[in-house]
């Protein structure tokens, strides 16, 4: 019991920093199999073809806000992942090779990579 306790305790202060942490996004980074396809700031409106190996992704970021609209692959899981705002979020279609990262406006070390 005790350890059920800490594990939801942990769990929970894990996701609050999460939270409390996240930072608005600023530039969308898309990716495809050859490296970085096109950088589009967070605050304009655009739509994006990324063509891969299976055929062309189609991206868009609307409102500050960033999702697959389309892609060639069988399952779709690219699409279903939703839409996506804050620094650190991503979208991949593993079977495209299309990589979608929203970067934040600070730049250093982060916990990750220090």
């Amino acid at each position: 019991m005790i350890l059920f306790v800490s594990i939801i305790a942990l769990t929970g202060i894990w996701f609050g920093t999460l939270v409390v942490r996240s930072e608005p996004g600023a530039v969308v980074e898309v990716r495809n199999a050859a490296g970085l396809y096109r950088e589009i700031s967070l605050e304009q409106d655009a739509t994006v073809s990324v063509p891969g190996p299976l055929g062309d992704s189609v991206v868009k970021v609307e409102h500050g806000i960033v999702y697959m609209v389309s892609s060639p692959c069988p399952t779709k899981v690219c699409i279903n992942m939703g839409e996506i705002s804050e620094a650190g979020e991503s979208i991949v279609c593993i079977p495209n090779r299309v990589y979608v990262l929203i970067r934040g406006g600070k730049s250093g070390a982060d916990s990750i990579s220090y």
